[in-house]
């Protein structure tokens, strides 16, 4: 029974805002503050989730501060690394677990720009999802974790969903530092 003051078809259209409009999920906390515990039981995604895998730490900070539960590939888009920390040492296999629409928390991790977490994940045996974050770092410019990530083998192939490449990503975005980095690691 939903004892919620909203209906799941406004819980979805919130979590859909919760992606990109910061505007639009304040507003809608302001009448329903229950709106920050939102979710989609079809796509397995919180309304934090959404925030979290797009990379939008003021959309999540928010929530959290309307009382949303945090999870851990939010977490670990915050940088939040006491939380990380935790939820591995209680279970290691978290690692390689993925947050809403089975993102890898490697991804989110890689968007925060904070390689202790990715070291976290690595040495908890998600070595695989730890490479293929790179995409996530360059789409956020983070240097230092793409970097990180080269070290360790993470590929500079691969396209977005718009058929862009890392590269190419980098280039739009204006991120000279990152397009440097990318053509020294073999993108053309």
């Amino acid at each position: 029974m939903n004892t919620n003051a909203f209906t799941q078809e406004e819980a979805n259209q919130f979590i859909i805002e919760c992606h990109s409009d910061l505007e639009a999920v304040r507003t809608k906390l302001v009448d329903e503050p229950g709106l920050a515990t939102a979710f989609n039981p079809e796509l397995n995604e919180s309304a934090l989730g959404a925030a979290g895998h797009m990379g939008r730490p003021d959309i999540a900070n928010l929530l959290l501060d309307h009382g949303a539960a945090m999870e851990l590939a939010t977490a670990a888009m915050l940088g939040d690394r006491d939380y990380v920390r935790a939820a591995l040492e209680a279970d290691p296999a978290l690692a390689a677990s993925g947050g809403a629409h089975n993102i890898p928390v490697a991804f989110h991790a890689a968007m925060s720009g904070d390689t202790e977490i990715m070291q976290m994940l690595w040495d908890a045996g998600a070595e695989g999802p730890v490479r293929g974050a790179l995409f996530f770092a360059v789409w956020k410019d983070q240097l230092a974790v793409a970097r990180w990530l080269l070290e360790r083998g993470a590929s500079v192939e691969g396209k977005d969903p718009r058929g862009r490449s890392m590269l190419e990503v980098a280039q739009a975005n204006g991120k000279a530092e990152m397009v440097a980095l990318l053509k020294e690691n073999g993108a053309g």
